[in-house]
């Protein structure tokens, strides 16, 4: 993932036998809630490791890792890795569009 921004980042807490619980790392932001501009790349991505490590489909988190990669290498971005003043910047949706699409086409 790019460095910058803790919604980029999935995280698992795995222990023997267990199914796991999956995240992203970072807080609740309340001073964002309800904006819109959260990343989502984190949660995205964090969904692709729950795939791969407690259900058995690395196909389908590669797949979901591959849309989210394609979203970013297409230039989109969101607010937090966009850069100050940055005007072309995707909400929270509009970047899980973008991923979705990538996804879809996969």
């Amino acid at each position: 993932m790019l460095a910058g921004s803790m919604g980029l980042l999935p995280s698992a807490s795995l222990g023997d036998g267990g199914p796991g619980l999956y995240e992203p790392i970072h807080g609740s932001a309340p001073d964002i809630a309800g904006q819109g501009v959260a990343n989502p790349c984190g949660t995205i991505m964090s969904a692709a490791m729950l795939l791969r490590h407690s259900c058995g489909a690395p196909d389908a988190a590669a797949a979901i890792e591959a849309a989210v990669t394609g979203a970013i290498r297409s230039g989109a971005r969101t607010r937090d890795i966009a850069g100050s003043g940055a005007r072309d910047w995707l909400g929270t949706t509009a970047f899980t569009d973008v991923v979705l699409k990538n996804l879809r086409a996969a």
